[in-house]
């Protein structure tokens, strides 16, 4: 992301007598697109509808927000800083994340080269960013590996149930986690590891969660784990998984790989990092495969295969896969207008929302 800073120097007396500096830097992404969606076969014979969307994959290649970063060098190599970053409907000028303010991200931390850094508050969680390493958009656009697909309940066994619920084919629990803390290790011969634990606070329940990465060259390679309880109200075990994979530049790609394995398998709550075990999976695995490949020197070709199996609590399994393809072309260092197209496959299509997505333009602004 390209990013515009407004810089404040403001100088105190320090015990040591030297200088503290404070930047401020506000930035932003706006991305709107035009689609053609096209539901299942058994969801409404099938409609189709033409849409206009800001809000993430699989219809655009970002989603849009703004937000503020603030640093402050302390002397010593130590820094303190903090982010408050709020999603934003283009398209419509609401907010996202269910309203919240500052829904992406909002929290403050400490950090050094040394010693890594810690942060305390909202924030993305260790499964999220996984998907920097393995997913070739970085859980953009069409080529999202861990897109939310809503699958009417009739598609596992409940024959004439049109409820629908948001399954994951690689299954993180929501992109964030409320009431956390997480540790960043600083960068050891190539090799990165982060914590996270956030707090069980009423009807959130506590998660937590490691990755580890190793990144050297060509090569990135990580693993990450985590495991959400229910909420102390519901009772029961929480639910547990577990990424793995890597990419692999070989000049003329990039080549991207990964494995998730999901024990009982449960849906977000509420854009929080609660979530409810599902009534009808148990457990789930996906594989995905990807690559990106750049024609030129503006214009990037994305492409990924992902395959889920969804095994049932009442016996035997499902399977929902999609193939998806983006070309983003950059305008500028800031600028780039993109088109993409993704498809379900598998015996839970025929119930899915959005069967297929046909994105015919989109634009996206960052600054």
């Amino acid at each position: 992301m390209i990013r515009s800073s407004v810089s404040v120097v403001a100088f105190a007396a320090l015990s040591n007598a030297a200088a503290a500096q404070l930047s401020v830097a506000l930035y932003g992404v706006l991305d709107v697109s035009v689609n053609y969606q096209s539901q299942g076969a058994r969801v409404n014979n099938g409609d189709s509808s033409w849409r206009v969307t800001s809000s993430g994959a699989p219809e655009n290649n970002r989603g849009s927000r703004w937000g503020m970063r603030v640093t402050e060098e302390l002397g010593g190599g130590l820094r303190a800083f903090a982010v408050l970053e709020s999603g934003i409907a283009v398209d419509t000028g609401t907010l996202q994340q269910n309203g919240r303010i500052f829904g992406r991200q909002s929290y403050v931390g400490l950090g050094s080269k040394d010693w890594g850094e810690i942060r305390m508050g909202r924030q993305t969680s260790i499964s999220r960013d996984m998907m920097q390493i393995i997913d070739p958009g970085s859980n953009a656009t069409a080529v999202s590996i861990r897109e939310g697909v809503s699958i009417q309940r009739a598609g596992f066994g409940l024959a004439g149930n049109t409820t629908t619920d948001a399954y994951q084919m690689f299954g993180t629990y929501g992109d964030r986690r409320d009431n956390a803390v997480q540790y960043f290790t600083p960068n050891l011969g190539g090799f990165t590891a982060s914590v996270l634990v956030a707090a069980g606070e009423g009807s959130i329940p506590r998660t937590g969660g490691a990755k580890v990465v190793y990144s050297s060259g060509p090569l990135a390679v990580a693993a990450s784990y985590e495991r959400a309880e229910k909420a102390a109200a519901s009772g029961g075990a929480g639910g547990k998984s577990l990424i793995l994979g890597g990419r692999y530049d070989i000049g003329a790609a990039k080549l991207y790989a990964g494995y998730n394995q999901v024990k009982e398998y449960g849906f977000v709550s509420g854009g929080s990092n609660g979530f409810a075990v599902s009534p009808l999976v148990k457990d789930s695995t996906a594989y995905a495969l990807g690559a990106a490949v750049p024609l030129g020197t503006a214009t990037t070709l994305l492409a990924t295969f992902v395959r889920a199996s969804f095994d049932l609590r009442s016996g035997g399994d499902r399977t929902l896969g999609k193939v998806g393809v983006t070309a983003r072309h950059a305008l500028s260092k800031r600028t780039e207008i993109y088109a993409a197209y993704e498809r379900k496959s598998g015996n839970l299509a025929e119930f899915a929302t959005d069967r297929s997505t046909v994105t015919l333009f989109g634009l996206g602004h960052t600054f």
